[in-house]
């Protein structure tokens, strides 16, 4: 809808909350969006660190980190310190990040930090000449 309203530039991790949390929530979850991140200590005014979601259900305990790829080149150290720290703080708890972007973009993305590995292939809705799509990468001990 966005991009048909010739809206791409407002495209961030943002405009993609409220279908990550409908969709959670359908699924059967209880979903906290921006949960403060265990782990880290306040230093001073400003916001705590916080987690884009964290979601409890079905047996599963997890969080999840948003981040909107403009090039494929993305910093996603803090996000994925975050979700170290949660599940550190957690045991048995997974952490996520998924990455959106345009799909050229994400085809060639190169994720550097390690503690990372790739769940499931990339999704990509191609509408034209509207690719946008979606990496999900999981958490690991590495």
């Amino acid at each position: 809808y966005l991009a048909a309203c010739e809206m791409n530039e407002s495209f961030s991790e943002y405009i993609l909350y409220e279908p990550t949390l409908r969709i959670l929530t359908a699924r059967g979850f209880t979903v906290h969006c921006e949960s403060p991140c265990p782990g880290f200590s306040r230093e001073g005014p400003g916001d705590v660190k916080k987690l884009d979601f964290v979601a409890t259900g079905n047996n599963a305990h997890f969080a999840i980190e948003m981040k909107w790829a403009r090039t494929s080149r993305l910093n996603v150290e803090p996000d994925i310190e975050k979700l170290k720290r949660f599940r550190s703080a957690n045991p048995g708890a997974l952490g996520f990040l998924c990455v959106f972007g345009k799909k050229s973009s994400l085809h060639q993305l190169l994720l550097r930090p390690g503690g990372l590995r790739e769940r499931g292939a990339a999704v990509y809705a191609e509408f034209g000449v509207t690719r946008y799509g979606c990496r999900t990468y999981e958490i690991t001990d590495g």
